[in-house]
């Protein structure tokens, strides 16, 4: 016979919309991407990357989604609080791989999680690797802006009693690796969130 246990239903939507004040990079024709970093919980982090576009665009514009849907313990989702996504802005080098790093910003998820119906939509700053991509105070710093929004609802689970209780919908046991994702769902949700980015 199971057992009913409650599990949060975690889900995160992540859109990056377009950048602004871009002419404080020194532009060289080539096109501009941005790379995201979303920790996972135990050192770990997925990396996204966005589509790219010319980086003579005034306004970089990508208008692309990420999401994650997953289940976990409460007191997992409370250690995400501490943690926080980095965004780069990043310019593709001339050859086919690489790129150069061009700004770096940060997002607590803790403000999100404190944001009205914990959607947060921001410009996020980008300080720049290196004070020879700017005119010292002449330009204004580059930003991205993106929307994020979570969503956390309780739903039943069906346990059996043999089972333990503390893992969660993703099939991973949280309670003693701290993580969202197994190796295995890791490899399958990077796998389709690029795959959706293209």
């Amino acid at each position: 016979m199971g057992l009913s246990h409650k599990f949060p239903s975690f889900s995160f939507e992540l859109q990056i919309i377009q950048a602004q004040n871009i002419e404080s990079i020194k532009s060289k024709g080539n096109s501009l991407f941005v790379r995201l970093y979303l920790p996972i919980g135990n050192n770990k982090r997925i990396q996204l990357n966005t589509k790219k576009v010319s980086s003579k665009a005034t306004i970089p514009f990508w208008n692309e989604s990420f999401g994650l849907e997953c289940s976990c313990p409460q007191e997992f989702l409370e250690t995400l609080k501490k943690e926080s996504m980095v965004l780069e802005l990043r310019q593709s080098k001339k050859r086919i791989w690489g790129s150069h790093l061009m700004g770096k910003g940060e997002i607590s998820l803790k403000n999100i999680f404190e944001s009205p119906n914990m959607i947060f939509r921001e410009w996020v700053k980008m300080d720049l690797e290196s004070m020879s991509n700017c005119e010292e105070g002449m330009l204004k710093v580059p930003e991205v802006q993106v929307e994020i929004k979570i969503r956390v609802a309780s739903i039943e689970k069906e346990e059996s009693s043999l089972n333990k209780w503390d893992k969660c919908g993703c099939k991973y046991d949280h309670d003693h690796q701290h993580a969202w994702l197994s190796d295995e769902d890791y490899d399958i949700f990077t796998l389709g969130a690029t795959l959706e980015a293209f």
